[in-house]
């Protein structure tokens, strides 16, 4: 691995000065027919342009546009100036005077939408794809690109949870969990750095998603990455540095409340008081703290504010043969525990370093070949005990469980608590994991011009490498002293508890690692005749993925996909996908995926030439899709060792073998039949723009084992294609942008609402209607309904009998369903929200002379979730308290939020029921940016093109119902953070 990536620093290194030198240009020595040529660059609507690249048609001369959207730069009589900006048509303008002023038009017919084989023209896209630029994403202060993407593509529900510190956010696209390709291969979005991003695309319709195959229907994230540039060399570099603070931290009790509480609970429970009023007055008042300790884990073990920082350094540009993209990034996510005294980390650190070369290469002007190297390396340090442990007995373990420290300086600690937290993150050691990534991609296209103008040939290759390589040195056991006091003498000595285990006997390593390789081959053709355009293309596909020494799971098949539009004005595309995986029987293992989509722009109508309509496109599609769930040979059955042995004779035992698993010769894949259709419309100089789109998925032979299954010969049923589902929503999409004097604005919004049903499972047949699973929403819970609390004895004896525990005024009444006088299962009936939740974003971004503002905010509406576990209930496994138990059910507070306090699991009370749902709606601050562009003679003077400065936050405020809980990551041990962020970006 280590020559991997000696490999990418030589080629980095060896690119650079060869692609300068492709550059670079003799300046002429004709100076005689040069002038100064000077102009500005605008939009349609009048707002200058700031970084458009003017060039020299045919040279590598070329300059940027500043702030004002000003440039200049010296050309000869009858050359052609180019202008190029992502975004914008380019526009090319012979030099005939010495002032050329133009206006950039917004791509419309320009415009391209990425695809997994290539781009479409996004005036005759007749599918569904939502898109983010990188520039959009880079300011925002956190690590892992996963997280940039909320509210930012229509249509993408993301989840930001941290588990074990590890920071993403998962990504939902209609109910789907989307595969992510990045420059034609899958993997890993969060193995990327923002750095080297181009573009991030979303594609939702069956036309784009059914060249997947068996792999199709849960749609796709695109990742394109930076490519170079025939132009001038530009170097950029940035750097940004953040504080980060955790948010929404349960609320725990401090030792007196605690103690209070668990008193009344022991009462409840007709128990004796566990605390005495001398301990209680010792806790309140805290005169002393060994004997009476009062530990605020949170604050004892985590930092009130931890660092994040982040510099990279590209290097872009080429000539008319080579043309190169190289970065370079260092990030370091800093820990969220206090530091200890050890000469060895023990925190949960992150030091990352990004690498990629893209490089392309016209060998002549019909062949051109691409190179891309890209690299990772992270070392991830964490405590010894692990981040998950330490955290999970943070949350459960009560201020007065121990102090930290006895008198004499000694881990404290006692027969029910021998676990100290401090010494679980200072004294276990570290566990280091060193992780190793590597990209290699390649693309040659030959153009075949000679047989038919048109048709090419192309083909690409992806490799992607990863390696783990983990070291512990660590110790499972530590010792604790427990005070112990003489009832004689009063004198005070310790009770050690435990031994101190060597470092040395706890060192280990281990290591993991996964490789894929794909690649594909195949003819294009592309042609214009007239008004008809015409794009197709046949290819070959296989992708082959290992991980660790499990088994190869490879795909391999055809690939048809074909479009044509007339006069951009009617458009339709086709795929046809035949794929297969060895997951099945040899005559079973290939199936076909066709897809079409159509669409009509009704503003090429002339009876809308002149109408306010830019673009009124109409479009539908449909196609079959597949994805591949099954695990490897589920269509044999299984033998594994009984653990018995038989003698034939001899006193040698023989093991015997038996069958554990059936298999299922008629297993396939799962099987999903899509339709959309939507209007995408820009009105007003295309100033404003909307999108609005139905879906409905039909999702069939999903893998499930039959719930009336009933063990036969000792062996359950094998997966089957059983299951049917249904899903429908809508998307809407509004973008805005205008120039108000001064004031850019620009407006972005986009919302989802989805609904899903459940139309076949194989359960058993319940004993009620109301109690079946087949009807219900996909997730649907189910538990009894609650109708408050018991007030008194008197209520208890009036209502239907609950059996699970014995009643007491202050527990959880329900609701007797089938209405037979008792409440038990047969009560347990769907509960929860059953509408469509709509998931909802909303971004405003501002330009006023060289000042810039941009705000994201996100949300959902109508969701619930169920509140349960140690998050909710008080004294779970000897467990904390938070503050919301202090509002609980007491003869003098009859109206309060919770029932009457118990220790341990209430059978009446801890059960899923109506009780504990939660609303879960809430409206995020994600995202705030304030930035300053130098003026162009401020930066010329110290040698630079361009210099923009700027702060910004992240999960700067959330509006919400919720206590002590974040609505995002809800559960998850690791605490969700916001964070302040400064930083500036320099191009030379």
């Amino acid at each position: 691995m280590k020559k991997h990536y000696l490999i990418i620093f030589i080629a980095a290194a060896g690119l650079l000065p060869y692609n300068a030198a492709a550059a670079s240009v003799k300046e002429s020595e004709h100076y005689y027919y040069q002038k100064l040529i000077k102009g500005q660059v605008k939009t349609r609507s009048g707002s200058p342009l700031q970084g458009v690249l003017v060039g020299v048609k045919g040279k590598t001369v070329n300059t940027l546009t500043d702030e004002k959207g000003y440039y200049s730069l010296q050309a000869e009589v009858n050359d052609v100036l180019t202008y190029e900006l992502a975004g914008y048509a380019q526009q090319e303008h012979s030099v005939k005077g010495k002032n050329i002023d133009v206006f950039l038009q917004e791509n419309g017919a320009e415009k391209w939408t990425n695809g997994l084989f290539g781009k479409h023209k996004s005036s005759t896209f007749s599918g569904s794809a939502a898109e983010v630029k990188s520039e959009d994403l880079f300011s925002a202060p956190i690590s892992n690109v996963s997280n940039t993407l909320s509210g930012r593509l229509n249509g993408l529900i993301t989840t930001q949870s941290i588990a074990n510190g590890d920071d993403r956010s998962s990504l939902s696209l209609r109910g789907r969990s989307p595969i992510v390709v990045v420059d034609g291969a899958v993997r890993d979005i969060d193995g990327l750095s923002l750095n080297e991003i181009e573009s991030i695309t979303l594609l939702k319709d069956p036309v784009s998603l059914a060249a997947m195959g068996m792999r199709s229907s849960d749609g796709a994230v695109l990742v394109q990455t930076k490519r170079g540039f025939a132009g001038k060399q530009i170097i950029s570099f940035s750097a940004q540095g953040s504080l980060q603070e955790s948010i929404n931290l349960p609320k725990y009790l401090d030792a007196y409340n605690y103690a209070t509480l668990a008193n009344e609970a022991s009462a409840n429970d007709g128990r004796p008081l566990i605390y005495s009023p001398a301990d209680l007055e010792g806790y309140e008042s805290g005169s002393d703290p060994y004997k009476y300790s009062n530990v605020n884990w949170y604050d004892a073990t985590l930092k009130p504010r931890y660092s994040f920082n982040r510099f990279n350094l590209n290097v872009s540009g080429g000539g008319s043969t080579a043309r190169y993209f190289v970065a370079l990034e260092n990030q370091n996510q800093g820990g969220i525990f206090k530091e200890g005294t050890n000469d060895f980390n023990t925190n949960n650190t992150v030091n990352q370093y990004n690498f990629r070369s893209n490089v392309e290469v016209d060998i002549d002007k019909n062949l051109s070949i691409a190179l891309r190297l890209a690299g990772k390396y992270q070392q991830v340090n964490s405590p010894g005990a692990g981040i998950g442990t330490i955290l999970d007995q943070i949350r459960q373990t009560p201020a007065n469980a121990y102090p930290i420290f006895n008198k004499d300086g000694s881990l404290s600690g006692n027969s029910l608590y021998t676990k100290n937290i401090s010494g679980q993150l200072y004294k276990t050691g570290y566990t280091r994991d060193f992780r190793r990534t590597l990209f290699i991609d390649a693309d040659l296209n030959r153009k075949l011009n000679f047989i038919t103008s048109g048709l090419s040939l192309t083909g690409s290759i992806h490799y992607t490498s990863y390696y783990s390589n983990v070291i512990l040195r660590n110790r499972s056991n530590f010792a604790v002293f427990q005070p112990v006091i003489d009832p004689v003498s009063q004198a005070e000595s310790y009770l050690q508890l435990g031994t101190n285990d060597n470092y040395a006997n706890g060192n280990s390593y281990g290591n993991s690692f996964a490789r894929r390789l794909n690649y594909d081959t195949g003819l294009k053709y592309s042609r214009s005749f007239s008004k008809h355009s015409i794009d197709a293309s046949l290819r070959y596909t296989w992708d082959q993925y290992d991980v660790g020494t499990s088994l190869t799971h490879a795909y391999q098949g055809l690939l048809a996909m074909a479009s044509y539009d007339y006069d951009e004005r009617i458009f339709a595309d086709v795929t046809v996908s035949y794929q297969g995986t060895e997951q099945y029987l040899k005559d079973k293992r290939y199936g076909t995926f066709p897809a079409i989509s159509v669409g009509y722009n009704l503003a090429k109508e002339k009876f809308l030439e002149n109408s306010i309509f830019d673009q009124l496109k109409l479009k539908a599609s449909a196609g079959l899709l597949g994805f591949d769930r099954a695990s490897n040979f589920a269509y044999q059955p299984y033998y594994s060792s009984a653990g018995n042995a038989y003698y034939f004779g001899t006193a040698t035992g023989m093991t015997g073998w038996n069958e554990t698993a059936l298999g299922n010769p008629a297993i396939s894949w799962e099987k999903t039949r899509v339709f959309s259709a939507g209007i995408d419309a820009r009105i007003l100089k295309n100033s404003l723009g909307l999108t609005i789109e139905y879906f409905r998925q039909h999702q069939y032979d999903v893998l499930q084992q039959r719930g009336q299954s009933n063990p036969l010969l000792g062996i359950s049923y094998p997966v089957e294609n059983l299951g049917v589902y249904d899903y429908s929503g809508i998307e809407l999409g509004i973008d805005y942008q205008r120039k108000i004097g001064q004031v850019e604005l620009s407006l972005n919004g986009n919302m989802q609402a989805a609904k899903s049903k459940v139309v076949f499972t194989d359960e058993l047949t319940r004993k009620f209607a109301f109690q079946q699973r087949t009807g219900q929403q996909i997730g649907q819970a189910f538990g009894l309904v609650a109708s408050g609390l018991f007030q008194n004895q008197a209520e208890i004896d009036n209502s239907p009998k609950q059996f699970f525990s014995l009643l007491q005024p202050g527990d959880i009444k329900y609701v007797d369903q089938n209405a037979d006088g008792v409440i038990n299962e047969d009560d347990v009936t769907a509960i929860g929200k059953k509408g469509m939740p709509v998931y909802y974003a909303g971004s405003i971004g501002l330009r006023f002379k060289n000042f810039d503002f941009f705000a994201l905010l996100h949300g959902v509406s109508g969701k619930d979730f169920y509140f349960t576990g140690n998050n909710a209930w008080e004294f779970q496994d000897n467990g904390n308290v938070q503050q919301h138990h202090l509002n609980r059910w007491t003869p003098s507070n009859p109206t309060a939020d919770y029932p009457r306090l118990t220790f341990g699991t209430n059978t009446n009370n801890h059960r899923t029921s109506t009780y504990w749902i939660k609303n879960g709606d809430y409206l995020r601050l994600k995202n705030v940016q304030l930035g300053y562009t130098f003026p162009s003679a401020v930066t010329r003077n110290i040698g630079l093109g361009n210099l923009r400065i700027f702060t910004s936050a992240f999960n700067l405020a959330t509006v919400t119902k919720l206590k002590d809980l974040d609505p995002e990551s809800l559960f998850s041990n690791y605490p969700l953070y916001k964070s302040y962020n400064i930083g500036l970006t320099a191009k030379f």
